[in-house]
Order: C-alpha cells, then structure tokens, then sequence
C-alpha cells in the first residue's frame, strides 16, 4: 500500500522519508487545508532526491471555482513545477454548479505533460462524484484524494470502498483526512491501494521575551512537523502482508 505524506517543511520530508513513506504531497499552510508552496520550497524539496515529489497547485482557501486571475496563477505554478523537477501535480476545480470544471482540467492536464496528476479534495464538494470519477478517468487522471464526501475518511469508508470497488481499477481512490494509526490498517483491509495523511504532530513553542507583546497573534500560531514515531507505525501497518 502506497504512503503518501502531506508536507510543509523539509524536515518533514525528511521524516516522511525515514519512516519509509511512498511520497510526498508538498503544500504550505496545512491550517488552511493546503495551498501551493514557494518555487524556492519546490525547488529544495527536489533537489533533496528522497522522495517523488507532488506538488499541490491551490492559490488561494477555500471553494475551488476559480476567476481567470487565479486560473493563470494556477497555470504558471504547473509550468513552475514541471520545471524544477516534480513526479506530480495535486489539482482541482469545480464550476458554479459544482461539477467538474472539465475545459481547465483538459488545459492543466495537457500543461502537466509527463507529471503525474491527482485530482485534491475538491472532489469533496461535487454534485455527481461518481459521474466525476469517470470523467477524471477519461482526463487521464492518475489518482484521486477523497474523504468520501465528509470531512473524514473515515466517515466516508462506506463510500469509498463502493467508488474503489466500480473504479479502483482505472483510477488509484486514495482516501485522505483523520487518517493516522489508529484507523489506518481499517483502510489497507478494506483494499485500497494508497492512503494520504501529513502524521504531523505541534512544535514547541518558541521562548519569547516579555518585552515582546506575546498576544501578536503571529506569534499564537502552532508549527506543526511530521512525527516519526506515527509515521513509522502507519507505514508498518499499511505495509504488513
């Protein structure tokens, strides 16, 4: 069963990496559930030659109808990311109706060239996923990173295991959000071929001087890093025949 592990930092990679992990999906701010990293973070991810690297292309939170502005934002950070190097790309776009905005896709398909493409969380949202699933399989999607329509995985395992047993064969379903080690062998069971979780656990905090106004609310936010310990677990139990 393939590991992949979302990302924010090159430690992380490195964790991810040491703990035995498949590959990496490489965002910045995992507080807002992803959105596309720096060209100096993709380039140095790279250049590390641990693991493949995917790359998630999101300008900006929230929904994922996106205005010509952002469209060309999004394309620009394809062409980043095939020019330093990356295995994979990570997207996502849906319409006003929620369906699957099919003419961007076919364009950022076409843009990736030879990367990899997984369809993100977007997937979440739509009206007709099962309609959409086929569809992606006619894009030439690789891989599509879903909850089964909820917020976790989990409590969507019933509608995951039904688009893995109609699709899994054309598509790689790879269930993504809450996974970690106290669930993750109820997915490999279940017979899907790849998982998706960051395993991050909070940094400590950094010592700040009382002359400094501790309440800035720059300084109230929590760094998170992969954690070892709950990587290594997680691939043991995905990776047991």
């Amino acid at each position: 069963m393939l590991v992949e592990v979302c990302v924010a930092s090159l430690s992380s990679i490195q964790v991810a990496a040491q703990a035995g992990a498949d590959r990496i999906e490489l965002c910045a701010a995992l507080e807002v559930g992803g959105l596309t990293p720096s060209a100096g973070f993709i380039a140095a991810a790279v250049e590390m030659e641990r693991l493949p690297i995917y790359c998630l292309i999101r300008p900006r939170q929230g929904h994922f109808c996106y205005n010509a502005e952002e469209q060309k934002r999004i394309e620009a950070n394809l062409e980043i990311a095939k020019n330093l190097g990356c295995h994979g790309v990570v997207v996502g776009a849906h319409t006003k109706d929620f369906t699957l905005d099919l003419a961007l896709l076919k364009k950022w398909k076409t843009i990736a060239g030879s990367m990899k493409i997984t369809f993100h969380r977007a997937f979440d949202v739509l009206c007709k996923p099962e309609q959409a699933l086929a569809q992606l399989i006619d894009l030439g999607f690789d891989c599509v990173l879903t909850a089964g329509g909820q917020e976790k995985a989990l409590s969507g395992l019933d509608k995951l295991k039904q688009w893995n047993t109609t699709y899994g064969s054309q598509i790689t379903i790879m269930p993504g959000s809450g996974i970690g080690v106290s669930n993750c062998s109820q997915f490999k069971e279940a017979g899907f071929k790849a998982l998706h979780l960051s395993g991050g656990k909070p940094l400590p905090k950094m010592e700040i001087p009382d002359t400094i106004n501790k309440e800035l609310s720059f300084l109230q936010q929590t760094l998170k890093e992969s954690d070892l310990k709950t990587l290594q677990e997680v691939v043991k139990r995905c990776k047991l025949n």
